[in-house]
């Protein structure tokens, strides 16, 4: 199966206070975590950003194709017009510790041909920044933007989406600002 993989790396990052891509965990750059984690289990690696990183070939960066900043949603959105795989693994630029097996869990979790949304739970919370996705799921984003409703979940729910357990509580930390960060180094 054909898949590849789309790092959101497009956020505001408010409560770090600077581009979290290139804030540094362990002496390697956040983004640079998950990228090689994810890379071995998918085809190839995108990045959408709103500033081109510079440790990466500007071929595999693409910007959001909305003009406003809606989040993750404007994201996976925009990946349409760049990926063309069938099947896209989403990931967050600021989750160091994303499974090795992500992508062959939840694909191989898929109990019918119906299903187009698979989303990673852990202790009871999806985690909606992280799933792999049928991309004729991700055309019916515009009706969720035109009612200003940008919520990944609100979105997800109203398709065939499965939900797939994980259970390494460090699976899917967010390194969101100085502290959290501060926690995990050298860890």
């Amino acid at each position: 199966m054909a898949i590849e993989a789309v790092i959101l790396a497009g956020g505001l990052s408010k409560r770090m206070g600077t581009n979290k891509s290139l804030v540094t965990l362990n002496h390697k750059s956040l983004i640079s975590h998950v990228v090689d984690r994810i890379n071995p289990q998918v085809n190839k690696v995108w990045i959408n950003t709103n500033e081109i990183l510079s440790e990466y070939s500007k071929d595999i960066q693409f910007t959001d194709v909305m003009c406003e900043r809606i989040g993750p949603l404007g994201g996976i959105y925009s990946s349409l017009d760049t990926v063309t795989s069938e099947w896209i693994q989403f990931c967050s630029n600021d989750c160091p510790f994303i499974p090795n097996d992500l992508v062959e869990k939840l694909y191989s979790s898929k109990y019918s041909n119906k299903i187009n949304i698979l989303v990673p739970k852990i202790r009871n919370k999806h985690e909606p920044t992280f799933i792999l996705c049928h991309r004729s799921a991700i055309e019916t984003i515009p009706i969720y933007i035109k009612r200003k409703n940008y919520k990944l979940m609100h979105w997800i729910e109203k398709h065939d989406y499965q939900d797939v357990e994980f259970y390494d509580p460090h699976a899917f930390v967010n390194i969101n600002d100085k502290v959290t960060l501060k926690n995990y180094q050298n860890e």
